[in-house]
């Protein structure tokens, strides 16, 4: 019983939620595709320059190179707004896992909580139960022993009074 007690009041109880990690909050964003989209525009106004020198000479350059120029800003906003939507949807994720991992900690606290309790009031429960054992075992033990006592007293004056009715307890007279 002692080693069952023991073991039971050394479960652990302790929050399952505690110290877990948000692993959302190291994300990062894909500069590749800007990059990559960024390499390709360049590459495509290069290539369209380079046509428009050898067909309209250096004349007309001058013209389409402030519309390509146009073109490299929208690319770039372009570029701009998809890892700003990235890094807003990491700050989201980020967040929300957070938040979940707050209220899993507080449900732990609670179940830590609730399970120390049931912990101590089985073993509270126990105890009592094992008082209330021995106390019976001494009252069992008391009983057993005022029997023995008062048979032995029985015992004695059945003893005496058999004595008395044979005659072999005779009061000695009195001298006068």
């Amino acid at each position: 019983m002692d080693r069952m007690k023991k073991i039971y009041s050394e479960l652990d109880t302790s929050n399952p939620y505690a110290n877990m990690e948000n692993t959302m909050e190291d994300l990062t964003i894909n500069q590749k595709q800007a990059q990559f989209e960024s390499q390709q525009f360049q590459q495509s106004q290069a290539n369209i320059l380079s046509n428009m020198r050898q067909a309209a000479g250096s004349s007309g350059v001058a013209g389409v190179a402030q519309a390509l120029a146009q073109q490299g800003q929208l690319a770039s906003q372009r570029s701009a707004a998809s890892i700003g939507a990235q890094e807003s949807r990491n700050q989201t994720l980020k967040q929300q896992e957070a938040s979940r991992l707050q209220t899993l900690e507080r449900r732990g606290d609670i179940m830590s909580r609730d399970m120390e309790r049931n912990k101590v009031t089985t073993l509270l429960g126990m105890a009592q139960q094992e008082t209330a054992a021995y106390q019976q075992q001494q009252a069992t033990a008391q009983a057993q022993g005022s029997q023995a006592i008062s048979g032995a007293i029985s015992g004695v004056g059945d003893v005496f009074m058999t004595g008395v009715e044979s005659g072999a307890f005779k009061p000695k007279p009195k001298p006068e």
